[in-house]
């Protein structure tokens, strides 16, 4: 997900260079941020090797990210209302997520979609600092878009690490919904499934680019086309492995 990017690319699209100090306290607040929340998601996933350890790590974490937006925005500015109601709602997203044992797509656009949520706070805290608050809402209608999409492109290439951890997604409860009696997710997986959720993932690329097209911001469209081309090739690459495979598991019947 461009986190680093977005709050870079908004502020070219307001000025033509952007500035470098204050980008450079935004890069600093994020990348301390994603190590605060990789490390819970980490623990939460089933996935953590040091990561009980370092639990107390994320105060450290969690402060520097925080600390340079208190040096550019005053503790009565609007900027800290979006703050909280970004972060927090980001919070709540990720324990709503962890508790489903089954995802509709209302839930997963209602929680999964949201736990990258929080890279809107850089991007906002440039339309505060050019005074263009009217720009938050499309921003951040983007940000959601651009993060189902991300989400569901894990989920659908890191399904077999995520059934094996016992992590439910969106994808794999689809499988179970659509799964013949006699298969396994797995079987619908790679008979159909997979197929499936990459017409789904094109479509959803599509709605992120129609929007992005309306930004005034043309590193973002040209970053669009780039990640849908990276998808298409992972996608064949993919999907011709699983014909084979489903090729051999006919033989084999």
């Amino acid at each position: 997900f461009p986190t680093l990017f977005l709050p870079w690319w908004m502020e070219q699209s307001l000025a033509h260079e952007p500035d470098r100090a204050f980008q450079a306290d935004l890069a600093y607040s994020s990348i301390n941020g994603y190590y605060f929340i990789r490390m819970i998601d980490n623990v939460m996933d089933g996935e953590a090797t040091v990561e009980v350890k370092l639990l107390p790590a994320l105060a450290v974490f969690h402060t520097a990210f925080q600390t340079v937006y208190q040096q550019h925005f005053a503790p009565e500015h609007p900027f800290w209302a979006l703050y909280r109601k970004v972060w927090f709602g980001t919070a709540e997203a990720a324990i709503h997520d962890a508790k489903l044992d089954t995802i509709t797509l209302a839930m997963f656009e209602h929680a999964s979609a949201q736990k990258v949520r929080a890279a809107l706070i850089p991007v906002a805290a440039v339309c505060y600092r050019y005074s263009r608050p009217e720009l938050i809402p499309p921003w951040s209608e983007f940000v959601y878009r651009m993060g189902k999409w991300h989400q569901m492109f894990n989920d659908i290439f890191d399904w077999h690490k995520d059934s094996s951890n016992g992590n439910m997604t969106y994808f794999l409860s689809e499988a179970q919904r659509h799964k013949r009696d006699t298969e396994t997710a797995a079987d619908w997986i790679v008979r159909s499934g997979f197929q499936s959720g990459c017409d789904t993932l094109r479509g959803w690329m599509r709605d992120a680019q129609a929007l992005a097209a309306t930004l005034n911001c043309p590193p973002l469209v040209e970053y669009l086309a780039d990640r849908a081309s990276l998808f298409e090739r992972r996608a064949h690459t993919a999907l011709a492995g699983l014909a084979a495979l489903d090729e051999l598991a006919a033989a084999l019947k």
